[in-house]
């Protein structure tokens, strides 16, 4: 595996989402591409941000992309803002897929309990159908108990919960 496409948000306060995910992935020597699903002007545990929505953005760069046939041999997503955004990186990674790229999700929406300020029941959804492309899907336990609705509000697990979840 050389080059890895990151779908997610760009945060202009913080150092989360791509920004935290390239400088790694680029030291360790991969060649990586961005897709940014939106810019957000600090991370949702602050109650106020701004949230700038690329989908339109990023069906165009796929348009091109897949004119073009750029290819990568992996895709990690991270923050998605809609459900037509979802189903746009759904769509696409399923066809990267047919053509051997490896996919990794991670379905950030939620944690210590609760779904990210502004996200609803309806973000669960989407990312349950983007979680079915991936051959890899890296949740937070929060994550995985709504992604499943098992264990919805327990704080700690058993070892066999966890297992489980």
């Amino acid at each position: 595996m050389n080059s890895i496409l990151l779908i997610g948000d760009i945060v202009g306060y913080g150092n989360l989402g791509m920004s935290v995910m390239l400088p790694i992935l680029s030291h360790m020597k991969y060649e990586i591409y961005r897709l940014p699903s939106s810019l957000v002007s600090n991370n949702f545990g602050y109650g106020k941000f701004a949230v700038l929505d690329t989908t339109d953005y990023m069906r165009q760069c796929i348009d091109v992309w897949e004119e073009q046939g750029f290819t990568v041999d992996a895709v990690c997503t991270g923050f998605l803002v809609s459900k037509e955004q979802a189903q746009l990186v759904t769509d696409y990674c399923r066809r990267l897929k047919a053509r051997g790229t490896r996919i990794f999700v991670d379905p950030i929406m939620a944690d210590d309990g609760e779904l990210y300020n502004g996200l609803t029941q309806q973000t669960v959804e989407y990312m349950r159908e983007i979680c079915k492309v991936a051959d890899v899907i890296v949740p937070n336990v929060t994550e995985a108990q709504f992604l499943t609705g098992l264990f919805l509000g327990k704080e700690s697990l058993t070892m066999s919960e966890a297992e489980t979840l």
